[in-house]
């Protein structure tokens, strides 16, 4: 039986007013302002995917675990899919929810992959009751490796709607908490995008979700860009979000709650400013209402429940990934009976995403920002889709294109270095893999400078860069 607590789930972890804790995505380029005033903050969310993929982010985040409770946060575990969670993702998720001490972890209800494909981006699901019971299979096998701490599933924004809806947004959002038990992570941002994009009331579409099952939420900024609003994680909060969560907290009460800014950062002050309107709208949120006893006590995590048939769903999964991910744009007939606009405008945010997701395994390249994300939408435009490690496949592209850069060049070589010494590849279909062996080699820098790189045995070892001195 699953019985939900009024307190909130980080108060096992201890953050002072748990209740009432705000916590921000720990991110680089915040990082040291964070760790000059630890007190801004009650918690952090870190990406799980990015303590996957790098080594070095990982022994940051449980560096970080000794100074506030860290709750990881995942957007590749595909929740949705019809095909059936990755276990051992959710494997990986697992260990990294024990090697934090995590109070909780968070997951999102959409799809990332179908119809063997991967989209790599957060796609939203039908709002379906064979979508919900599909969620609730995937939540049963994933918490078989997850440790024994609440699982959050998030609210996705959505840029592609389904024909074959069945239920309204909140109702959707209510059966997928109902059939998994678990509660919700809602990211008040895509819900104000969702209204705002489908011409409703975002109060009157917020007060349609279950929210006596809201345990934390998510705030961030956005934009608008030729008459659709993004929830971009890049821009500063808008007031009519900061209004929608007032309204969400009047009804909820105080729980934690998460400023994502994920580009474009401000000078801190400017977050410290965010941080502090968020603290000041928990504070004066009434008390918490405890839950019904009867709902209460008929919730159930099921996890015995047999793999639930979703030809449906599959069929439009496989569907809405050949259109997202082929190479060359379909027309408008092709892509029926979704919308074209739509399909073209979630199109471009998955080029964006590819960009965004691998400028940051080129950290000496992307200090030349505009440069180097022109290039990158460059390449990743004339690139179809690695099927595997996507962002370090782009990565490599970007850099090789650079060097023919005089002024990009020296960062790019060095970049391109350190990830030839972790990763092999690409192969013929574009993917590359992690480098088991060991590696050393060297490039030589415009100017003549020599430089190497010397990675152990294992794909977690270290890299070194030496340059010998003349």
């Amino acid at each position: 039986m699953l019985e939900r607590s009024p307190s909130s789930p980080l108060t096992a972890a201890g953050a002072a007013g748990a209740a009432c804790a705000v916590g921000i995505g720990f991110r680089p380029e915040i990082a040291a302002d964070l760790l000059a005033a630890p007190a801004a903050v009650d918690f952090v969310e870190v990406v799980a995917e990015a303590c996957f993929s790098s080594p070095a982010a990982r022994r940051e985040a449980s560096a970080i675990a000794r100074i506030w409770p860290v709750v990881p946060h995942g957007v590749k575990l595909s929740l949705g899919s019809a095909a059936g969670v990755d276990l051992d993702r959710a494997r990986r998720l697992g260990a990294l929810c024990r090697e934090l001490a995590a109070p909780v972890v968070s997951e999102h209800v959409a799809f990332v992959r179908g119809g063997g494909r991967e989209i790599g981006h957060l796609t939203a699901l039908p709002y379906t009751l064979e979508a919900a019971r599909v969620v609730a299979r995937n939540v049963a096998a994933a918490r078989r490796a997850l440790p024994d701490i609440p699982l959050l599933l998030e609210n996705a924004a959505r840029t592609l709607r389904f024909p074959d809806d069945a239920l309204e947004e909140g109702s959707f959002y209510a059966e997928v908490a109902a059939r998994t038990g678990c509660d919700l992570l809602l990211d008040v941002g895509n819900v104000y995008a969702n209204a705002v994009n489908a011409g409703v009331d975002p109060g009157a579409l917020v007060r349609s979700y279950p929210l006596d099952r809201v345990a934390m939420i998510h705030i961030a900024g956005g934009a608008r860009e030729h008459g659709f609003y993004f929830d971009t994680h890049a821009h500063p909060v808008p007031a009519p979000v900061f209004a929608l969560l007032a309204a969400v907290l009047a009804r909820t009460g105080p729980v934690p709650i998460l400023l994502e800014r994920d580009g474009d950062f401000p000078p801190f002050a400017a977050l410290a400013d965010e941080l502090a309107t968020v603290r000041e709208l928990a504070r004066a949120a009434p008390p918490r209402p405890a839950p019904p006893a009867s709902r209460a006590a008929s919730l159930q995590i099921s996890t015995g429940e047999p793999p639930a048939e979703a030809p449906a769903l599959a069929a439009v999964q496989a569907r809405v990934a050949e259109l997202l991910i082929a190479p060359i744009e379909p027309s408008p007939a092709d892509v029926r009976p979704f919308a074209a606009e739509e399909v073209a405008r979630s199109r471009a945010i998955l080029q964006r995403k590819r960009v965004d997701d691998a400028l940051p395994l080129l950290p000496r390249l992307a200090s030349h920002r505009e440069a180097a994300a022109r290039l990158g939408a460059r390449c990743v435009e004339a690139s179809p889709r690695a099927p595997r490690l996507t962002a370090v496949a782009d990565a490599l592209r970007i850099a090789a294109a650079a060097e023919a850069d005089a002024r990009l060049a020296p960062e790019a070589i060095v970049d391109r270095l350190l990830l030839r010494a972790r990763f092999v590849g690409p192969a013929g279909d574009g993917s590359v893999r992690p480098r088991l062996l060991p590696f050393i080699r060297r490039e030589r820098l415009p100017g003549g400078r020599v430089i190497w790189a010397i990675k152990g045995m294992g794909s977690s070892a270290d890299v070194r860069l030496v340059e010998p001195r003349r």
